[in-house]
C-alpha cells in the first residue's frame, strides 16, 4: 500500500501571546491522512484551525507536538516542496507584471526555467481561460482573473500534490464549474488534491475523502461515500396520495412532500415495507423507492452544530 500523501498524527499547535500568559490552542491532537491520487476536502467553520494546519503542512509554522509527513518528507523539505503546488486563500501578485512575466518569475523561483517555458506558460494560461490577456498587467485584472492566475501558478510546475485554499473564491458560476473540471482532470492524472472550501455542494461533487475540524479538534474524517451512506431512510415516490393516508403516515413519523405529479414519502428504512403496503392498499402506485443520501452540507452542519451544542 503506498504511503499517504499527507499524514497528520496527533498534531498540536498552541499560540502564545507576547508578554502574556494567554495561550490559544489552534490545533489539539489532530490526526488524519490523505491518500495519493485522491481529492481530500479539508472543512471547518471560520477559526477552526484550517489555515494553521495548511501553514504547518507547507512548513511555514512548526507544530508543538505530533508528526507530519508530506509526500513522505517532513514539512519544508525541499524534496517535497518541489512536488507541491500551493494556492493560499489570500494572496497578492506583482500588479505591474503581465501574466506571462509573472509565471516566468515563479518558474525561476522554483528553479524550473527551461527553453520551452514560453509554450508551457501559454498552455497554462489557456487552461485557466486567460488567453488573450497576456499584455494586460495583473493590476488591471478582475478578482476572478487574479484567482485564475493563482490557480495557473499553483499548477505551473506539474506538482504531484496540489494544496488549494478556497480556489473558487471570486469566480462566477461558470468559473467555479471550470475549476471543478480541472480538479477532476488532476485526479485522473493521479495527482493528490488537498482542498479547503466553504462551498460544500461543489466540494461534494469532486472529493473522495473529507476531513472536518472545529475549534482545533478533529470532528470526523473518512471516505465521503461511506460518510454519506446513512442507509437509515428511504424515499418512496407515488403517483397520488389520499389526504387521509398522508395524515396517517405523518402521524407515524413520515415526511411527505407533494409535487405536481405525485408525492414523496420519507420514512425509516425499517418501515419501508409496511409503508409501501399501506400505500398500495390506499390505491397508490409506487413509482420508485430509494435510500435517502445525506448531503455533505447536511453532514457538516450536523457534526459542527452537535459539537458546538455540547460545549
Amino acid at each position: 500500500m503506498p504511503a499517504a500523501a499527507i499524514e497528520f498524527e496527533r498534531v498540536t499547535k498552541v499560540y502564545k501571546r507576547l508578554f502574556s500568559d494567554e495561550r490559544v490552542e489552534a490545533l489539539s491532537d489532530v490526526s488524519f491522512q490523505a491518500a495519493p491520487g485522491e481529492v481530500c476536502a479539508f472543512l471547518g467553520p471560520n477559526g477552526a484551525g484550517k489555515t494553521t494546519s495548511i501553514s504547518i503542512l507547507m512548513g511555514f509554522f512548526f507544530a508543538d507536538s505530533g508528526s507530519i509527513r508530506v509526500l513522505g518528507c517532513r514539512p519544508g523539505d525541499i524534496r517535497a516542496k518541489a512536488q507541491i503546488g500551493f494556492l493560499p486563500e489570500n494572496f497578492a501578485f506583482y500588479k505591474y507584471l503581465t501574466a506571462p512575466k509573472l509565471l516566468h518569475l515563479h518558474l525561476a523561483l522554483a528553479g524550473r526555467k527551461t527553453a520551452g517555458d514560453g509554450q508551457r506558460i501559454a498552455d497554462m494560461l489557456a487552461i485557466v481561460r486567460l488567453t488573450g490577456y497576456e499584455k494586460l498587467k495583473v493590476g488591471k485584472y478582475s478578482r476572478g482573473m487574479v484567482q485564475r492566475l493563482g490557480i495557473a501558478q499553483a499548477l505551473l510546475c506539474d506538482p504531484q500534490l496540489v494544496i488549494l485554499d478556497e480556489p473558487t473564491s471570486g469566480l462566477d458560476p461558470a468559473g467555479r464549474k471550470e475549476v471543478l473540471h480541472l480538479l477532476a482532470a488532476l485526479k485522473s492524472q493521479g495527482k493528490t488534491v488537498f482542498l479547503s472550501s466553504h462551498i460544500l455542494p461543489e466540494v461534494e461533487q469532486i472529493c473522495d475523502r473529507v476531513v472536518i475540524i472545529d475549534r482545533g479538534r478533529l470532528v470526523r474524517a473518512g471516505r465521503l461515500n461511506e460518510m454519506l451512506a446513512g442507509g437509515n431512510r428511504v424515499a418512496i415516490v407515488v403517483d397520488q396520495l389520499p389526504v387521509e393516508t398522508e395524515q396517517a403516515l405523518v402521524t407515524q413519523g413520515a415526511a411527505v412532500t407533494r409535487g405536481a405529479h405525485g408525492a414523496a414519502i420519507v420514512v425509516d428504512a425499517a418501515r419501508k415495507r409496511e409503508t409501501a403496503e399501506a400505500l398500495w392498499s390506499a390505491g397508490c402506485d409506487v413509482v420508485s423507492m430509494n435510500p435517502v443520501r445525506d448531503t455533505l452540507e447536511e453532514l457538516f452542519l450536523k457534526e459542527v452544530d452537535h459539537r458546538q451544542g455540547a460545549q
